[in-house]
């Protein structure tokens, strides 16, 4: 992402003290395996709802295992992967984005 798109997540965590959400939110995530578990159990409610993914290969947090999941759950899928790109494609792609999350929509409106 660029410089200045950076800073806006690092300009309201100047003090350590503000970062402490970011440091525990992860832990609290890998502690609510159950929870999760519980989650994954009502799938069965999404599978048939259009979605679009947008993928950043360069993720270190997600990896194709977990898009290899989402795809072979989702019965209406479309995948955008970009291999120049990490966790925030949003951020890096937004301008990009925007007609495929359009055309998406106009999509799901015409069904």
């Amino acid at each position: 992402m660029s410089a200045s798109v950076h800073q806006h997540y690092i300009e309201p965590l100047k003090v350590p003290m503000d970062r402490k959400g970011c440091w525990v939110f992860p832990k609290q995530i890998i502690g609510s395996s159950h929870w999760l578990a519980t989650l994954w159990g009502k799938k069965e409610a999404i599978i048939d709802k259009p979605a679009i993914i947008f993928w950043g290969n360069k993720d270190i947090a997600f990896r194709n295992i977990e898009l290899e999941k989402w795809t072979s759950l989702l019965n209406d899928v479309e995948v955008h992967e970009y291999d120049n790109v990490g966790h925030f494609v949003q951020e890096e792609l937004g301008d990009e984005l925007c007609p495929l999350i359009e055309r998406h929509l106009e999509k799901i409106q015409a069904q």
